[in-house]
C-alpha cells in the first residue's frame, strides 16, 4: 500500500523531468518561428503549472511520515520544503504568466518576443528551481548525493585505483 511519501516521490518526477519538454519546444519554436509550437510549449507550461499541485500538496503529508524515520535529518526536511515552497509559486507565476499569454495573443499573428523571452526566462529559472528543489529532497533519504567524494576515489578519476587493476587514465594528449 502506497503512503503520501511514496506518492509524492512517484508525483515529483512529473514537474521536474518532463518541464524539459515545453522549454525545449519553445526554444524550437523561436528557432522555427513556429507559432504553433510556442502556443503548445505555453499550454504545457500551464499544464506543468496544474501537474504541480499534487507535488506540492502532497510534500506536507509526506514530511511528517519521513519525521517519524530513525536518521532522517529535520533540517534537511526543511531545507527541502523552505525552496519546495518557492519552486511551486514560481511554477504557479509560470502558469498564470502563459495562460495570460494565450488568453491575451490569441488572436495575434505571434505572441510579442519580449513577452516570450520574459517567458523562457521564467521557464528555465522555474526549471532550476525545481531541480534544486528536488536533489535537496533527494538528500532527506540518500546522503550521499551531497558527500564529498573521498581521496581514494579521486585518484580514479585522475590515474589508477588500486582496486580497479585496469583502470588507467592516460593524460597524455594524442596528435
Amino acid at each position: 500500500m502506497m503512503n503520501w511519501t511514496h506518492v509524492h516521490l512517484v508525483l515529483n518526477h512529473i514537474p521536474v523531468i518532463g518541464f524539459a519538454v515545453p522549454i525545449v519546444l519553445l526554444l524550437t519554436a523561436w528557432v522555427r518561428k513556429d507559432r504553433k509550437l510556442e502556443w503548445l510549449s505555453l499550454q504545457m507550461f500551464v499544464v506543468f503549472a496544474l501537474l504541480t499541485i499534487p507535488v506540492y500538496l502532497t510534500g506536507s503529508p509526506a514530511s511528517h511520515h519521513m519525521r517519524e524515520m530513525p536518521g532522517i535529518s529535520q533540517e534537511v526536511i526543511h531545507r527541502h520544503s523552505n525552496a519546495s515552497d518557492f519552486a511551486f509559486w514560481t511554477m504557479e507565476a509560470l502558469g498564470v504568466f502563459s495562460l495570460f499569454t494565450l488568453y491575451k495573443f490569441r488572436s495575434s499573428a505571434a505572441v510579442p518576443p519580449r513577452a516570450s523571452a520574459a517567458l523562457l526566462a521564467l521557464a528555465v529559472t522555474t526549471f532550476g528551481l525545481m531541480i534544486w528543489t528536488a536533489n535537496l529532497g533527494g538528500k532527506i533519504r540518500h546522503p550521499e548525493i551531497g558527500a564529498a567524494i573521498p581521496p581514494e576515489q579521486m585518484r580514479f578519476v585522475v590515474g589508477r585505483n588500486p582496486s580497479w587493476p585496469n583502470a588507467k587514465i592516460s593524460h597524455r594528449a594524442t596528435s
